[in-house]
């Protein structure tokens, strides 16, 4: 009996043992798939983030405008500026930029006062005039040229050419004379001296009378020609010296004469105590605020002329000024900015700046919203075509074998869905500066690739950036 016992305790003892291993087995295969699935996951998502972000954008229907589109600063067409006389202070300005002023209205008013520029003036004209009265007492000028000048009487060029040709024919003459006198009295100087040497001969003293008598009157003259020449010699000189001086007072007596001028002209100028609009026109900039001093080299005010304009240009490449053409219009980019609004391209000129041939384009602006200094967007081109498949510009690729999209296809997986960078070959049938029309084996729809985080090629997995779609 206890046998029997026993041998059921240890059957029971086995099966008890047995089903322990197996739910040890169980639980162990449990967690070996957990270990397994965890790492998967974590695996498949360590991939998932090392792969390329993608932007993306629907190929749909859309609207190519070939336009070209570009941004400047208004500026008026053949400003007047506006300039005070001479510095003054200002007691007040009496426009603003933007309001319409007729010829003669005043636009500055100024404090009755001498300017300091009238001062600097007047003294510059009696330095130039006490400079004059020097030069002309110098002692370089003859007494001739002295009486001619004070009666404001100068010699002209052919004058002065013809005076300096007499003098200088003169002292040649006198040279010449001179010279001929030193020759002659040197071959008398031998004569007289070999015939000396002769014996008491009665005709050869007569001869050596008759010698010496010629030496003693070439001598003589030879005299006559020395005193001639120094005579011509001063002469020439003086005359010389003369003509040098008068060209120096006349240049003195023109600059007395622009700074006397110059002085008439601040003082009828400061005789007007204000600074008035010389046309009908609009102003467009005002430079000094009350109290302010003026100055002569400054513009005081810009006045837009009546019937001019405003200009605003931009540059744009040679190939986009190739479909442009001057007197066609454009429009503003933000037209809702606006509520009349004209512009024209009047001109397109080559950028000396750029080497590849770019081009400025120059366009004619009427619009009474537009002020000088204003940023005005401008687009200008062909009409709008629409085509049934567009994409970004920057969705189209190309290599040898042709252009081509990058669409993202879809994949389903265990553990969700695979985006795969799939190649579609197409042909660009028109584009503008932001989208191209496109022809090829596309139904409308697909995701194309537009911007990624790392180079893409076709068959690469990829990623969706949702904050990145477009």
């Amino acid at each position: 009996m206890y046998e029997i016992e026993d041998k059921k305790n240890r059957e029971q003892y086995q099966m008890e043992r047995s089903a322990a291993r197996k739910d040890w087995i169980k639980n162990l295969a449990i967690v070996f798939l957990s270990i397994m699935l965890i790492l998967t996951f974590f695996s498949n998502t360590i991939m998932n983030y090392s792969l390329p972000q993608v932007a993306t954008r629907y190929v749909q229907e859309g609207s190519i405008t070939p336009k070209v589109r570009g941004s400047g600063t208004a500026e008026v067409d053949d400003p007047y500026s506006v300039k005070a006389p001479n510095a003054r202070v200002i007691s007040a300005v009496n426009v603003r930029p933007g309001d319409e002023v007729k010829k003669d209205d005043v636009i500055f008013e100024l404090q009755d006062s001498e300017s300091d520029e009238l001062k600097e003036a007047r003294k510059e004209y009696e330095e130039a005039k006490a400079n004059f009265q020097k030069s002309l007492f110098s002692g370089d000028l003859t007494n001739d040229a002295v009486e001619r000048i004070r009666n404001g009487e100068y010699l002209t060029d052919d004058e002065m050419q013809e005076i300096l040709d007499e003098v200088n024919s003169d002292y040649e003459d006198a040279l010449y004379e001179d010279t001929e006198a030193g020759l002659e009295v040197e071959r008398l100087n031998g004569t007289t001296n070999s015939t000396s040497t002769v014996g008491d001969d009665e005709e050869a003293v007569k001869q050596a009378e008759r010698n010496a008598k010629k030496l003693a009157e070439a001598q003589a003259y030879k005299a006559e020609t020395e005193a001639e020449l120094t005579r011509a010699t001063n002469a020439r000189d003086t005359t010389v010296k003369s003509i040098q001086a008068e060209l120096e007072l006349k240049s003195i007596q023109k600059t007395m004469e622009d700074a006397q001028a110059k002085v008439e002209s601040l003082e009828k100028a400061e005789k007007s105590a204000t600074v008035k609009s010389p046309i009908d026109g609009k102003v467009v900039s005002v430079s000094y605020n009350a109290g302010d001093t003026t100055s002569s080299d400054t513009v005081g005010a810009v006045i837009q002329p009546v019937g001019k304009g405003m200009t605003v240009s931009f540059t744009c490449t040679k190939e986009q000024a190739q479909m442009l053409k001057t007197g066609m219009e454009a429009k503003p980019q933000n037209e809702w900015a606006y509520s009349d609004f004209k512009a024209t391209l009047v001109s397109i000129t080559a950028d000396a700046s750029d080497s590849s041939g770019g081009k400025i384009l120059k366009f004619e602006i009427q619009s009474p919203d537009v002020e000088a200094g204003d940023t005005v967007q401008l687009s200008v081109g062909e009409n709008t075509k629409t085509y049934d498949l567009t994409v970004p510009n920057n969705a189209v690729r190309e290599d040898n074998n042709g252009k081509f999209i990058l669409i993202v296809s879809s994949k389903e997986s265990p553990l969700g869905n695979r985006y795969i960078a799939t190649r579609v070959d197409v042909q660009v049938l028109d584009s503008d500066d932001l989208l191209s029309a496109i022809s090829g084996p596309l139904s409308g729809y697909e995701y194309v690739i537009t911007t990624t985080t790392k180079p893409v090629a076709a068959g690469m997995q990829v990623r969706l950036a949702e904050d990145l779609q477009q």
